[in-house]
């Protein structure tokens, strides 16, 4: 049985605003108090199959398929609170204007009325589907039940023994090829002897060979051309199944064609008339008109129409998504006609829409970071879809920000032992460049097939600087480059390998950053010259292309550096690497270390716009050999918009270690080698393009080593759950489709650096943007996961 039951003049802190709306709503809890007299609220229903003779053991999804078939819909409930219909009652009123009516008819909803419900056209609808199941002979009946005036309703459904399918046959008797085809995939059938008939079976079937067919040749076959007659006077609840071809079907979707001539409108655009005679032969392609824009060598490896080959729909959907997803165009359209000389053949139509080449973009923004700076920053990018006629997309992105700090942690003293600068307006300066190609092919030294795949596979190439000037502090100058490849050989994985991968980093640093440094020797080695050679690995596996009710997405990363190198000095006789004198390249040690990073997320659809979202992520991350200590660039931090909302950006952690009042940087020490992460976000819609969310967060990191000037950030995996930093909070979204902006109010629940039996800090909460346990405002661009 299957049951569903829907499915509730002093200035006050501004915490406890959400509160209040909470008991108001709860205020509303008498869920009949708008109901009108004489009708009563359709409060759940159960579905009941009843079928103590019938062997096919189907029940449960039967009652789940009947169960859907109900309308209207009982109100939303959770664990028996219906949230909607608390708020419509609590501010409901019978003006057409003013407050209350906006929120009652924008976030309430109005009670579902008994009256609404139609049983007898359910019932009826119930029991066609049963019908459509095999249970010929089925009644259906309900009984309604009120008390309080709300109404719960049973549906009962009494089902024999179905009908089973006795025996198939397809009544192919003429010798056309079509009807031997058909014949061929009899072994694969949907339907099988000795089954229950079903109609649904029946209709997939007619799919199935539709596209077995069209994948044959037969361009101009159809699902509706196929018939089946079913004979149940046979007897014994047993039904005969014929198969056959409409007799007004047209011959000339009864036979297979090839593929003749193959036209290429490499550079079409909508009302062109492109001649046919104005070509480029390439490989026995039509290119038509030229190779101004894209070259045909590179262009064919994504078209897989062959001259002289069977027409396949696989085939034209595969080239279309192929030439879809190039850079270079906007547009892919493939059609066929048959060919005017030779009845049995098609020619291909392949009609490509350039997209706009080149792109300049700005941006403009006001950053303000969790570490107390603030300042202006503007980004210029550059795109040119086809760079070198191959449909390579070349970025360049040029980025220059200037920061100021504006106050809070890291205000205060040096350590001891070291001379405090005397600056309280520290400056940073930043300046970037970012060059990548796509090109959309492989290239490699190996002689590699062409991947049949309706993703585009990409080589990517990287070139990068970074320059990073903190005033009285240190210039840091970063370079980068990168080799790799992406590919995704169906739609749900997605593969992406970077076998070169290059950092160099290079540290300025003044005096009074130095005597810092050395008083923290851990720190100091994050933040030597030093070199990262290695690869990056990642698979992503992803169904939220999918419209389903349990969607998933997982990404894992591999990052490797150091180990090819230093294999090779070990090879050429270079000494043991040690703290002192480590090994090195140009002058600078290189990292050598193994990253492990994975990222799951979990979505739950309720209803059509509400989400339950869960996330988990796990990383560590372990330096040996050459390296002591992970690079500062590689290692984890917990905080800030997309991680635990209720603290700023790397300020947990590690472990228990608690901030001194006398760091001056703090935010650099807060790193480490182990990351936990756990989310939980509720997103419903509010009206409109406005959507809210209410959210639980947790995490921390942690270090593999001791470090005397961190206690308390070592992992010890038995006070992993009593040191996580907990938050929650709600949040505010604007979702245009094109893009998202997100405010996400944080509110601390527990602080790791405390005593342990001082840890829940929810109790102190201040209900303001200031000081211990306050609010964290989040301003961000889409959604966190």
């Amino acid at each position: 049985m299957i049951s569903t039951t829907s499915p509730g003049n002093r200035r006050l802190p501004c915490y406890l605003l959400p509160l209040m709306f909470i008991a108001l709503v709860m205020s509303g809890c008498n869920m009949t108090k708008t109901v009108p007299e004489g009708d009563a609220l359709f409060a759940g229903y159960n579905v009941r199959v009843k079928g103590e003779k019938d062997s096919s053991n189907r029940q449960a999804d039967m009652e789940t398929e009947l169960a859907a078939t109900v309308r209207p819909e009982p109100n939303f409930s959770i664990l028996g609170w219906r949230p909607g219909l608390g708020i419509y009652n609590a501010f409901y009123t019978e003006k057409e204007s003013g407050v209350k009516h906006w929120i009652m008819d924008k976030f309430g909803d109005p009670p579902v009325l008994l009256s609404e419900v139609d049983t007898g056209a359910v019932s009826t609808v119930m029991s066609n589907r049963l019908h459509n199941r095999g249970y010929f002979n089925n009644t259906v009946g309900s009984e309604t039940t009120i008390e309080e005036k709300k109404a719960t309703i049973e549906w009962t459904a009494s089902v024999g023994e179905p009908y089973r399918i006795r025996k198939i046959e397809y009544t192919l008797n003429d010798s056309l090829p079509v009807h031997q085809a058909i014949a061929q995939t009899k072994t694969n059938s949907r339907l099988q002897p000795g089954e229950p008939y079903d109609l649904g079976r029946m209709t997939q079937e007619r799919v199935r060979i539709d596209s077995l067919l069209r994948n044959r040749g037969y361009y101009f076959f159809s699902p509706e051309l196929l018939i089946f007659s079913v004979d149940t006077t046979v007897g014994d609840r047993q039904v005969d199944v014929l198969l056959r071809i409409k007799r007004a079907a047209e011959s000339r979707a009864l036979r297979p064609y090839t593929i003749d001539d193959v036209f290429i409108m490499a550079n079409y655009s909508v009302g062109d008339s492109l001649s046919t005679n104005d070509t480029l032969s390439f490989r026995g392609y039509h290119y038509i008109p030229n190779e101004d824009y894209v070259k045909a060598r590179h262009l064919l490896k994504g078209v897989f129409l062959e001259q002289d080959s069977l027409y396949t729909r696989q085939n034209q959907l595969l080239t279309v998504r192929r030439m879809s997803g190039l850079p270079a165009y906007k547009f892919a359209n493939l059609e066929y006609e048959r060919d005017t000389a030779q009845s049995d053949k098609l020619d291909a139509f392949l009609y490509l829409t350039p997209a706009l080449k080149k792109s300049l973009r700005a941006e403009a923004r006001m950053v303000n970071k969790s570490n107390n700076f603030a300042g202006p920053g503007v980004t210029v990018s550059f795109r040119n879809r086809n760079a070198f006629k191959g449909s390579e997309l070349f970025t360049l992105e040029v980025t220059g920000s200037f920061e100021s700090r504006t106050g809070g942690t890291g205000t205060g003293e040096a350590p001891e032992g070291v001379e405090q600068v005397g600056n309280d307006n520290l400056t940073s300066y930043e300046l970037s460049a970012q060059a990548s190609l796509s090109i959309p092919r492989i290239v490699s030294p190996f002689n590699l097939r062409n991947l049949r795949t309706e993703f585009v596979p990409q080589t990517r190439i990287g070139l990068g600087f970074n320059f990073l000037n903190r005033v009285e502090f240190f210039q840091m100058n970063s370079y980068n480059a990168t080799y790799g490849y992406n590919w995704r050989p169906n739609q749900f994985w997605t593969f992406d390998a970077t076998p070169i991968n290059l950092q160099y980093v290079r540290v300025n640093s003044s005096e009074y950053f130095d005597s810092l440094l050395q008083a923290r020797p851990f720190l100091q080695r994050s933040f030597e010259n030093q070199f990262i050679i290695g690869s990056i690995y990642q698979a992503t596996y992803s169904n939220q292309m999918l419209e389903r009710t349990h969607q998933f997405f997982d990404n894992i990363t591999l990052d490797l550096s150091g180990n090819s190198l230093n294999a090779v000095q070990s090879l050429t006789g270079s000494p043991p690497p040690t703290d002192e004198e480590p090994r090195s390249i140009a002058g600078s040690r290189f990292s050598q270390y193994v990253l492990l990073d994975n990222d799951f997320r979990y979505y739950l659809n309720i209803g059509a716009e509400s989400q339950l979202v869960t996330r988990l992520v796990t990383g560590a991350g372990y330096s040996y050999g050459n390296s002591t200590t992970l690079p500062y660039v590689k290692q984890f931090s917990i905080g800030g918009p997309n991680s635990v909302r209720a603290f700023r950006a790397r300020s947990v952690g590690p472990g228990t270690y608690e901030i001194p009042d006398t760091a001056a940087f703090a935010f650099f020490d807060q790193t480490g080698d182990i990351r936990l992460q756990a989310n939980l976000e509720y997103r419903f819609p509010i009206a409109g393009f406005f959507k809210g969310a209410v959210f639980v967060d947790a995490g921390n990191i942690w270090l593999l080593r001791e470090d005397p000037d961190r206690l308390g950030g070592k992992f010890e995996a038995n006070d992993i759950i009593n040191e996580l930093a907990v938050g929650t909070g709600f949040g505010l979204r604007v979702d245009v489709e094109f893009f998202v902006i997100r405010l996400d109010l944080g509110i601390p629940v527990r602080v790791p650096y405390r005593d342990s039996g001082e840890r829940f800090v929810l109790n102190e909460f201040n209900g303001s943007f200031s000081g211990e346990n306050s609010m964290v405002l989040n301003i961000a661009i889409g959604y966190p996961f």
